[in-house]
């Protein structure tokens, strides 16, 4: 048995520690369209995920602030989890690329960081074998604080300031 792809009912947004030169507000309702639109497929964001102001400025590589997408409803969680995987759809104009697309639980990051440098706009991370490097149980699943953590930065090779437009996060679970 295999879940439905599932969707996140909480977004939130945050920085690494000493790197942010002032906060920028985030809401759910000026950055996204909504959690899910009229189809129900959608966590769609309103404009560019912004990046972190660093210091020293010279710093070439961009990274934006990390996103952390949990409450997820799952439907039909297997007895005995073999896999994860995460999907995300995304405009990534051409040179965004991951930093971090991590597991979370309990607030805390866990298991592998599956953060890699394609830049195709559907990406699916993990198959049904794959665990992550984690040894998450059904009750951690259906959690309120299960889901994923992203982070992107302009690709090393080329960097510049663009950023990324997400439309779709999801998690199934084998």
């Amino acid at each position: 048995m295999t879940s439905n792809w599932a969707l996140p009912t909480n977004i939130i947004q945050y920085s690494e520690e000493d790197s942010e030169t002032s906060h920028v507000q985030w809401t759910e309702i000026d950055n996204f369209y909504s959690l899910k639109n009229l189809d129900g497929k959608f966590v769609k964001t309103q404009r560019d995920l912004l990046h972190i102001a660093r210091d020293p400025k010279k710093d070439l590589v961009e990274k934006t602030y990390f996103l952390k997408l949990t409450g997820f409803n799952f439907i039909n969680i297997p007895s005995n989890i073999s896999g994860f995987e995460v999907k995300i759809t995304m405009n990534r104009f051409g040179r965004i690329t991951d930093d971090t697309i991590q597991l979370c639980l309990n607030d805390k990051l866990i298991g592998d960081n599956k953060a890699n440098l394609d830049l195709a706009p559907i990406k699916i991370y993990g198959n049904e074998n794959d665990l992550w490097e984690t040894n998450i149980s059904n009750s951690g699943v259906i959690n309120n604080s299960f889901g994923i953590v992203l982070r992107f930065m302009s690709h090393p090779r080329w960097p510049h300031k663009n950023s990324a437009m997400i439309d779709t996060v999801q998690i199934r679970i084998h």
